[in-house]
């Protein structure tokens, strides 16, 4: 599994799985739980299979590892020539550099230039020829700059061919063993002869360390004095240094000198073109894939994995945007998708319709941890240090290739052509999550700040969204059908669906290349391991990681490097040592310290059952094999070193340490803080905290740092997981950032100036865990260099671990155990020193000196505010925070602002006269009066007569808000903003009583005073034909949505109570010894109740209450006497009283039989119901006896659901009845919304709501007729105040239709019919008072009045029901005998039949000078003429023209001119003329 940081922190982790393709493939898309273990099982794969190719005679030094023999021999190069001399100069000249013969180089054609040979000092002519095996023939250790342990030791690894040199805590493990190895390399001639024919034949010598980063030490210091072939395998090097020895530089050299045998390279580069062509085909379609899931994409995209979704998607939006008139606000080229999950501009819109989901997904807010420290987590940092090539690096660029102009590897191109294509796809892409934190170009920096912070917590949460493995199931997504009211959650997994969708059809495109790719890759490593075994061969120093030693074991066996020195060897299980070994090894030196950490087996059982915690090293010192213990340490402060010798009996301090400086503001080097608060145990982490020791590191953390010490000097150590989370989140990341919080595990080999220990376990079980463990203990106590605090129970640590009791003891003798750490002031050493016991003490040293206050005179004249403080005693980086004071204008004012501030104008306010207005106004002293907003009241007077409510400087007041009183024609009155005079609604409650015998929850102005009352919003409670209440609200009665409760002794329905049963096939079971039915269990039965008593005996003993036939009744009549003789029908206590069980009721209801008989078979009238207990009320739909009368019920309820809720006839019918409707002429908007409401029924469709929807549409017609008359014929100036509250009526009156039902009740349908009647009687009643004034006619004061009466009615709130509607049109008659609205001589309804017979389109009516009527046909132009049959006037024209005396009678049609003439010909060009 590859854990890159980079792409973890995107929320990606690539895992490879150890099968083949097809096995896994599968696999894909699935949601898995990732066990994590802290070993890297890539080094132990390596190892395993090492250890596997292993051989008899492989394994040198089989003596001392197997057969465990002591006495160890000189090694076989030097026993083969015992009397050979070594050349030990360089060990006493130290500057001394090895020049040396650099075959890689050589092989390569790069010859670099020689340094020039060092000449030796004649200092160092004792050490010239040195007789290795004779000790009294070696120079002295003070010659070689060796103390008497170093010189042991150097002695040893130079004369024994299994060296052992241990290195306690700071005594130079790394200068030794450099020392070794420059001693070797100086004699090379020595260790590079054949051993049968004696001629040169070099071999490398093989450096091996435990991590990456102690192989990047020792080879660096290798570095500094030899100049030769070093080849350093594995890329995870950090080191510039040793850029130039990486495995893979050598490789890209060897490649362009063409140096590489052509067997190897034509395999490689084979494989290599192979992997490169597949590889491109699966990253072009892989990158669509990651572009699909860290990416918002479109829906055109998604749309043949949406399926029905999509449309749905799509008409739903647009009715939103029809409803709240947003269609400004969206621009049409973005996506609906984006919008959808409320990321765009519509955001709100889409919460509102929505109704901002309760179960909205909650992202965790993971800001806070962008503050918090760094810390070194241990599966990082063995990863980290362990970790192989990255085999990515492998493959830049093969060298044998021309480089092109762009000097591009081949991997920089393949990646480009996947780039490019992601560019060339990017309009996929409808929002991009990266793009998201990027400042737009148009956004000032300021405000950027601003949003940023919203923009990284957007980014956040988006990409936990997608990331998430919460993905809707496909039985869940089909049941969605209005996408746009679901809730956020909900959405994101159902997108996540449609892209697994989507990138499940990219992934079947790329299967087959997935093997193809793993069998080029095969055979490409293996060429490649060929290469490196070319490369290697010709080096002479080999540095490489125990895991990369396990890797190339099969490349080591051919090199057989007679030389191995392992670094950390104690650290290492001896089976990375061992795969590590080569036949040809004939000397072999191990360096490290069992008393410090040791091997960490994977399985704690190997461990403690086999002991595969003890290193080779460990073992080899343990059987007796001779060991060289280093005993002078260069680290520690000798204090501080004191606590190593109850380890290290032997170990002495250099004099350098003892020169160190003291720690500053402490009494103390060194000081151990002994507490007894307890612990707590992370149950997720299996690991424990100390929350009080973790606040105590904190704020002596913060002290440290307040005394001058920079972050990189102070490191906090504890050796448990848990206490690391403890201490990273109570150490903010811009306080503590650079101080290193890490693990005891992760610091072997490490060390800092200043080391904060916590120990963490303090309980009373007696309990200390890995306290006990002095390996550890060893590593934890000597890290310090020059100051060391240590927090922990020791009470508790003494009365465990015999080791922890020495040093407490010891250290209570020298006084440095307590309560607390003694502070002092750099500033003021004599005043009160501070003991901190708790965290909060350190609180009384604010600054990191005392509580006395700084008093330093700043140039500005103002005293520092700080408490005493030891950094910057020169205040160079302090800002004054007390008022500036200077003169900042002409007037003499201060500035305000603080004193390190720069000083702004001046904003002090005076009064000064505005010259705009005159009035004199607070201004601010530097401001321009002209650009001065007046804050005065406005004086002048709005046309309402109100007076402006606007201050001077603004425009005059648009909407009045002074209140004014308002009586309604329903009689109700308030208060309402003067603005509102025409438009504002009675707020009264309208509290009607309904139909459905509910008050209406409306108001008087939103029900149009009683007359269109709002839906009701009641709960329904009604009881369905299936028994069940209703839960929806009042008249929306959908089919019953809950599960159906019909049963039988076969089965139980497992359908939605509305949905059609299926009937049971079953045989009936009902039968006793005198009867049997023979009917199906779903059909009426056809055998009569059998009134036999039943003849069993309860287990009383007493004969059974019931009948033959039936359930026996629990009950007895003996024993429970009371209770069956109880009177509830009358004969109950009668001997001969049989008794029925009710088997649906839960309280085992017995009732007798006669009476429950006749109360089954009496059902009163027509009414469809199940029959109910009679005590406990429960719904009888399970019983034997009254089976006959269920079952016919349940047959009718069947009917019922299939005639009015399944009827698909009548659904079909409709359905097509709507479609055809919609074709009719609607307004566009009006259309689009129901023909959407329409599709988004959900399936089957409801008959309910198709005919609440076809009688919408009929409504919706009608009105949009009158709505048009109104505004055509009402063309009177006196009449426009009645048009503008009329048609503002229609457009409430059309909103009440749109509203979306379930159902359209009875009395909505009747309400409706009555507005459309009151809106043409009102129609009429203007028009003919309109027709009235244009032909002059003076109405007599009776009909006047009898107008004003229908007036009022028509006008006023009462329902237009038959009284009123009667009055009215008495009303109109008169008026049409009056003052009809044509002189056509016919009435309004012979007009219209008229029109309609012809079937003529407007245009084609024309009257002769008499005022006749006569119509046109064909085109309607005039073409011949004619007279008229009334008159005997010419009618009729040529050539298209009309006589010019006759003229169009645009009373019979309302056209607006003739069918042929200028108007009609221009609009048909498209030219919107008017005359």
């Amino acid at each position: 599994m590859n854990r890159d940081p980079k792409l973890v922190s995107k929320g990606l982790v690539s895992v490879h799985f150890e099968h083949e393709q097809a096995v896994v493939r599968h696999l894909v898309g699935q949601v898995f739980t990732m066990a994590e273990t802290t070993a890297y099982f890539e080094s132990y794969r390596h190892v395993l299979k090492g250890l596997q190719n292993i051989r008899d005679g492989d394994l040198p030094f089989e003596r001392y590892i197997i057969q465990c023999e002591r006495l160890v021999h000189a090694p076989e190069y030097i026993r083969r020539r015992p009397d050979v001399k070594y050349d030990l100069r360089p060990l006493v000249d130290e500057d001394m550099i090895i020049i040396d013969n650099i075959r890689l180089g050589e092989n390569i054609g790069e010859l670099e230039e020689r340094v020039a040979e060092h000449k030796f000092t004649e200092q160092s002519l004792p050490a010239k020829e040195v007789s290795v095996l004779d000790q009294r023939n070696w120079p002295p250790s003070d010659l070689l700059h060796l103390d008497e342990s170093q010189y042991r030791a150097i002695r040893t690894a130079l004369t024994k061919e299994f060296a052992i040199t241990q290195g306690p805590p700071g005594t130079g493990k790394t200068y030794i063993g450099l020392k070794i190895v420059k001693a070797l390399l100086h004699n090379k001639s020595v260790w590079s002869k054949h051993p049968d024919t004696g001629e040169d034949d070099p071999r490398p010598m093989l450096i091996v360390c435990y991590t990456n980063h102690a192989l990047d030490q020792f080879l660096e210091g290798i570095d500094r004095f030899y100049k030769g072939d070093i080849v350093r395998v594995g890329s995870r090097s950090t080191s510039e240094i040793l850029k130039p020895y990486g495995l893979h530089n050598f490789r890209q050299r060897f490649r362009h000198a063409k140096k590489i045998p052509a067997a190897v390279y034509r395999g490689r580069r084979e494989a290599k073109n192979e992997m490169e062509s597949v590889m491109s085909e699966i990253l072009l379609v892989s990158a669509v894939i990651q572009q699909a899931n860290t990416c918002i994409i479109h829906e055109k995209v998604l749309r043949n994995h949406m399926g029905r979704h999509y449309n749905l998607l799509m008409d739903q939006f647009h009715d939103i945007m029809d409803n709240y008139d947003a269609g400004e606000y969206f621009d049409s080229n973005r996506s609906i998708i984006v919008e959808w999950l409320e990321l765009g501009n519509l955001q709100p819109i889409v919460e509102m319709e929505g109704n901002m989901s309760d179960d909205e997904q909650m992202i965790p807010n993971e800001d806070a941890d962008e503050n918090l420290i760094d810390v070194d987590f241990e599966v990082d940092a063995i990863q980290e240090q362990r970790q192989l090539d990255n085999q990515s690096d492998d493959d830049d660029d093969d060298g044998d290739d021309l480089i092109d102009e762009q000097d591009l590897t081949r991997r920089e191109r393949l990646e480009q052509r996947v780039q490019q294509n992601v560019l060339d796809n990017r309009h996929n892409v409808a929002l991009d999550v990266e793009s998201i934190t990027e400042k737009p170009k148009n956004v000032q920096a300021n405000e950027w700040e601003i949003q940023k912070g919203e923009k990284k917590k957007m980014k956040k949460k988006l990409q936990k969204n997608l990331a998430s493995g919460d993905i809707m199931m496909e039985e869940e997504a089909n049941r969605c059908t209005n996408l746009w009211k679901m809730k956020i959650g909900r959405k994101w997994r159902l997108y996540r669906l449609w892209v697994l969708k989507y990138s499940d059809h990219l992934r079947s495109l790329i299967n087959e290349k997935e093997d193809e790719f793993d069998a080029a890759a095969k055979r490409y490593q293996e060429a490649l391991m060929q290469e490196d075994k070319e490369i290697l061969k010709n080096s002479t120093i080999i540095g490489m990681t125990t895991t990369g030693a396990a890797k190339y074991q099969r490349v080591l066996q051919e090199l057989k490097p007679r030389i191995i020195v392992v670094e950390e060897a104690a650290e290492v299980l001896e089976a990375h040592v061992v795969t590590t070994l080569s036949r040809g090894c004939e000397h072999l030196v191990l360096i490290g310290d069992h008393k410090q950490l040791k091997p960490n087996p994977t399985v704690y059982k190997l461990a403690t059952n086999y002991n595969l915690d003890v290193s080779l090293f460990e073992r080899m010192v343990e059987n007796g094999i001779r060991c060289d213990c280093l005993e002078l340490q260069h680290r520690m402060k000798p204090e501080i070193s004191e606590l190593m010798k109850h380890i290290y009996e032997n170990l002495r301090d250099h004099d350098d340490v003892k020169k160190y400086e003291a720690i500053k503001g402490i009494a103390c080097n060194m000081f151990f803080i002994d507490h007894k608060n307890e612990e707590s145990h992370n149950e997720d982490l299996r690991s424990h905290s100390n929350v009080h020791e973790a606040n105590y590191i904190k704020h002596l953390c913060k002290y440290l740092l307040l005394q001058g010490y920079r972050p990189e000097q102070i490191t906090v150590l504890t050796l448990y997981s848990g206490q690391l989370f403890c201490l990273r989140r109570m150490m903010p990341k811009d306080e503590f950032n650079g101080v290193r919080v890490t693990v005891v595990d992760n610091y072997q080999g490490e060390e800092n100036d200043i080391i904060l220990l916590s120990l963490v376990r303090s309980n009373n079980e007696g309990n200390i865990g890995f306290l006990k463990i002095e390996n550890r203990v060893c590593v934890a106590l000597s890290r310090a260099k020059k100051g060391f605090y240590v927090i922990g129970n020791f009470d508790l640590l003494k009365s465990q671990s015999k080791l922890w009791n020495e040093i407490v003891i010891d250290m209570k003798n020298k006084d440095r155990i307590g309560e607390g750490l003694e502070l002092y002031c750099q500033n003021h050493p004599d005043n009160d020193r501070i003991v901190a016991k708790e965290p909060t003490d350190f609180l009384r040293a604010p600054e990191g000196g005392c509580n006395q206050k700084c008093t330093y005179r700043l140039d500005c004249g103002h005293v520092c505010e700080m408490y005493c403080h030891v950094t910057d005693q020169e205040h160079a980086n302090y800002d004054c925070h007390k008022k500036c004071g200077k003169t900042i204008c002409k007037n003499g004012h201060k500035c305000q602002l603080r004193c390190g501030s720069k000083c702004s104008p001046c904003l002090e306010m005076v009064p000064r006269q505005l010259p705009k207005c005159g009035h004199v106004q607070q201004t601010p002293c530097s401001g321009d009066v002209n650009e001065f907003e007046c804050k005065a009241k406005c004086k002048d007077i709005l046309r309402c007569g109100h007076k402006c409510q606007a201050p001077c400087g603004r425009a005059h007041t648009q909407n009045c808000n002074e209140g004014i009183r308002k009586i309604w024609p329903c009689g109700h009155e308030g208060i309402i903003a003067c603005y509102q005079k025409d438009t504002a609604l009675c707020p009264a409650p309208c509290d009607s009583q309904l139909d459905c015998d509910h008050r209406c929850s409306g108001t008087c102005g939103e029900c149009f005073q009683g007359r269109l009352h709002k839906p009701c919003s009641n709960d329904c409670i009604r009881i369905l034909v299936c028994g069940h209440e209703c839960t929806d609200t009042c008249n929306q009665c959908p089919p019953c949505t809950r599960k159906c409760e019909n049963r039988c002794a076969h089965s139980k329905c497992n359908r939605g109570c509305g949905e059609l049963c299926t009937p049971c096939m079953e045989p009936c079971e009902w039968q006793c010894e005198h009867y049997q039915c023979e009917k199906l269990c779903s059909e009426p039965c056809d055998r009569p109740r059998c009134d036999q008593p039943c003849r069993k005996d309860l287990k009383c003993g007493h004969q059974c209450i019931g009948l033959c036939g039936e359930p026996c009744p629990p009950d007895c009549k003996e024993c429970d006497k009371e209770k069956v003789t109880t009177i509830l029908f009358g004969e109950e206590d009668e001997p001969y009283a049989r008794f029925v069980l009710m088997e649906d009721c839960r309280a085992k209801c017995i009732i007798e039989s006669g009476a429950m008989d006749k109360y089954m078979d009496d059902i009163v009238g027509t009414e469809i119901k199940l029959r109910e207990c009679p005590l406990c009320k429960t719904t009888i739909r399970k019983s034997n006896r009254y089976k006959e009368k269920i079952n016919r019920t349940l047959q009718d309820i069947e009917g019922v659901k299939k005639n009015v809720l399944h009827n698909m006839g009548n659904v079909r019918e409709l359905e097509g009845k709507i479609q055809d409707a919609l074709k009719d002429e609607l307004p566009a908007g009006v259309k689009l919304k129901l023909k959407r409401r329409f599709k988004s029924l959900p399936e089957p469709k409801s008959q309910n709501a198709l005919v609440a929807i076809s009688n919408q549409i009929a409504f919706l017609k009608e009105v949009t007729k009158l709505e048009e008359e109104w505004k055509e014929r009402v063309r009177l100036l006196m009449f426009n105040e009645d048009k503008l509250q009329q048609l503002r009526f229609i457009q409430h009156f059309k909103d009440w239709l749109m509203i979306e039902r379930t159902n359209m009740s009875p009395q909505e349908n009747r309400d409706a019919e009555f507005e459309i009647s009151r809106a043409k009687a009102y129609l009429l009643l203007l028009l003919h008072q309109q027709k009235a004034k244009e032909i002059s006619k003076i109405l007599d004061r009776g009909l006047q009045a009898k107008i004003a009466e229908a007036e009022k009615l028509v006008k006023g709130p009462h329902k237009y029901q038959e009284n009123l509607r009667l009055k009215v049109e008495a009303c109109l008659t008169e008026l049409k005998n009056c003052c009809p609205l044509t002189n056509l001589g016919i009435s309004e309804k012979e007009r219209l039949e008229i029109v309609t017979a012809t079937q003529l389109p407007t245009g084609h009516w024309f009257k002769c000078p008499n005022g006749h009527i006569y119509a046109i046909g064909e085109c309607g132009g005039a073409n011949e003429t004619s007279k008229c049959p009334e008159c005997g006037c010419t009618i009729g024209g040529t050539n298209h023209h009309l006589q010019d005396d006759n003229q169009l009678a645009n009373e019979m049609d309302g056209a607006q001119h003739a069918a042929w003439s200028e108007q009609a010909n221009l609009l048909n060009y498209g030219f919107n003329a008017q005359f």
